[in-house]
């Protein structure tokens, strides 16, 4: 099942890739790296949601 974290990354991403598709990859990493840093959860999965959410945006475009 996909948890609610890995929508949020979807959405996140698919919104801001309408502002600046390159922003939404640099949020996306940003904020693993920011998790990694010990302020969260660090997961691929959720680069992946993130990636997921860019690509379908860029359909849009």
């Amino acid at each position: 099942m996909i948890g609610i974290d890995k929508i949020y990354h979807f959405i996140g991403s698919f919104l801001l890739t309408f502002i600046d598709p390159w922003l939404a990859v640099v949020a996306g990493i940003g904020k693993e790296v920011w998790d990694a840093m010990g302020n969260g959860t660090a997961e691929f999965a959720d680069l992946v949601a993130d990636g997921l959410g860019i690509l379908f945006a860029l359909q849009f475009l």
